[in-house]
């Protein structure tokens, strides 16, 4: 039994996820609220028989090292350290399988690039321009800039290509690793940075990922990040977690747009900043932070660019749950790297005073619009209109109104009006009926998508032996027009009929292919305990299910009739015509 297995033996998955899930037993499966979306209804299945998760709702899904990958933000050799650890497991390298052995390639080969870069920035004349852009405009100290593993890729087609396979790195993993790109016509490889400052994104454990790169030769894009690679994933990477992991616990966390302002926030003293890596801030970054804090304050740049990310950060925030501020940054200055550097006690007060959600939403509409003339007040009133829209408390309402009509010189009943107008009930109304069929969807996504076919086969996998034998003798191939339905029909058709003994899903699955037994995994797990924990309600969704199913073989077996029927008729063949026609009689018949 090789180490991976033997985890698995001594971990079962009902026990792992029990630890960050409350699960109810749901027939053969267990069920609970999905820790990777928001829902209401229940849509996230464990399987003890298979050992694995499947999230209906989202779609996230695997076993026991694929949840810990997930909800603890780690990879794959991470999640095996921790689940060995857990089950008292002695790792060795051998415990380590292909792909896993190829990602520690593409760390080192990560690493060895910085090295290269930082020695070039700090020891090789052609970096001068580099330090010199960082030090004398960035203002960063000589610790920052080595604190962060800063270097510089020279403007040259494959000076870092040369150097990593003569260290015996193949150029099809450097590739991969995102670091040098094929050339034209089967022309080589040349470098992806090149005439940049080079800033590692490192993850939590230390481990280079990828790189991000800042133009200093005004070349478009002004930066260039890895692309998305084995063990770079963008939408689930917080620049400067593995520096701020600890701060962050005891401050909370403050989330900033570029990767200049979270350096230049550190080297001031402001340990507990991060960044989003060359994205949008995410969802998937969002749940990394909540393991550390529910504290979060947004502070983007000053422009409508920023404005705009702010306030799409705040809802997503707000959907997960945060204790939402937000540090406005005051102008001239565009982001909190100017304002460190102009003004540190500024910043400072800043930063130790952020403000509400909500006074950051009268500030930007007021910055948007022209508050002297009706139109921008009544521009403003409707921006606002849409902000405050959810918010149910009436002393926040009551505050903000005074506030806006003070602001707008209007009447306080005009604004009052306004936030709680008909449409904005309306808008509720709509919200909270599009959030029910989203909910409902979510809970019932598999069903309301699928074809009798597919739940016939997921009640029959959860049916007693001898009912489900006798159904299978009524059912035939034709009965399943989707090739893969059919193929798995056939199988477990086969599979069934004339056994005795208790059917077991781990043993049918070990008959199929990848395809097949996703399929079949899926309608396994399936959450039809409604239907199969009452034996009436389950007799007749059997027999319901069942003449939906003929019904369709008979509507598609008339169509194909009347096609030959149309045959005949041009080929004037008036025997065949008569005998096609007894057939659709026959046949109409079942339909009545």
């Amino acid at each position: 039994m090789d180490q991976i297995n033997e985890i698995k033996q001594r971990i079962d998955v009902v026990d792992l996820i029990g630890q960050y899930v409350t699960l109810t037993k749901a027939g053969r499966n267990y069920k609970g609220l999905c820790p990777f979306h928001n829902e209401k209804t229940p849509s996230f299945m464990v399987s003890q028989e298979l050992q694995i998760f499947r999230c209906f709702g989202c779609g996230a899904s695997g076993d026991i090292f694929k949840f810990i990958q997930t909800i603890e933000g780690v990879d794959f050799p991470e999640s095996l350290r921790q689940l060995a650890e857990k089950a008292g497991v002695k790792l060795e390298s051998s415990g380590y399988s292909k792909e896993e052995q190829l990602k520690k390639i593409y760390y080192e080969i990560n690493h060895l690039a910085v090295l290269y870069y930082q020695y070039l920035l700090w020891k090789h004349p052609i970096g001068k321009p580099a330090m010199k852009y960082l030090k004398e405009k960035r203002k960063l100290t000589d610790k920052t800039i080595k604190d962060f593993m800063i270097g510089y890729a020279p403007n040259t087609w494959d000076a870092l290509y040369k150097t990593l396979t003569k260290k015996g790195y193949k150029p099809e993993d450097i590739a991969t690793a995102g670091l040098i790109s094929p050339g034209r016509k089967d022309n080589g490889y040349y470098d992806k940075f090149r005439g940049r400052i080079i800033f590692p994104f490192i993850d939590i454990n230390g481990k280079i990922i990828g790189l991000t790169g800042r133009t200093i030769i005004n070349k478009e894009p002004k930066y260039l990040n890895t692309q998305e690679t084995p063990i770079f994933h963008k939408n689930s990477f917080v620049f400067c977690l593995d520096k701020a992991k600890v701060a962050i616990k005891k401050e909370g966390v403050i989330f900033v747009e570029g990767q200049m302002d979270a350096i230049a926030a550190h080297q001031f003293g402001f340990t507990n900043v991060v960044a989003s890596g060359g994205t949008s801030l995410t969802t998937n970054q969002l749940k990394i932070i909540k393991r550390y804090t529910q504290d979060l304050l947004l502070c983007f740049d000053s422009d409508t660019a920023g404005s705009s990310a702010m306030q799409r950060g705040i809802e997503l925030a707000e959907k997960e749950n945060f204790n939402i501020k937000v540090i406005m940054i005051p102008t001239p200055y565009k982001d909190l790297d100017e304002l460190l550097q102009a003004d540190k006690e500024q910043a400072t007060s800043i930063i130790s005073n952020p403000v509400p959600v909500y006074d950051f939403y009268l500030a930007s509409a007021f910055k948007r619009n022209d508050k002297s003339t009706a139109i921008g007040k009544k521009k403003i009133m409707e921006d606002l209109a849409r902000q405050f829209l959810g918010v149910n408390n009436k002393v926040i309402i009551d505050h903000y109104t005074k506030r806006i009509a003070e602001e707008l010189d209007i009447n306080e009943e005009t604004v009052k009006t306004v936030l709680s107008s008909r449409e904005k009930q309306a808008e509720n109304t709509k919200d909270t009926i599009k959030e029910k069929v989203i909910e409902e969807q979510t809970a019932d996504i598999v069903l309301s998508k699928t074809s009798p076919q597919e739940y016939m086969l997921a009640l029959l996998l959860k049916t007693p032996l001898d009912i489900a034998q006798t159904i299978l003798y009524k059912l035939g191939q034709k009965d399943f027009p989707n090739p893969t339905i059919q193929e798995i029909f056939v199988l477990f058709k086969d599979y069934l009929l004339g056994r005795k003994q208790r059917f077991k899903i781990e043993y049918f699955n070990n008959k199929l292919n990848e395809e097949q037994k996703q399929v079949v995994t899926d309608l396994y797990m399936w959450d039809l305990v409604d239907v199969t924990e009452d034996p009436k309600k389950f007799e007749n969704e059997l027999e319901n299910t069942f003449e939906r199913i003929k019904k369709e073989s008979a509507r598609r077996e008339l169509k194909e009739l009347s096609l030959k029927i149309k045959q005949a008729e041009l080929e004037k063949n008036i025997k065949l015509v008569k005998e096609l026609s007894e057939k659709v009689k026959a046949l109409s018949g079942r339909l009545v």
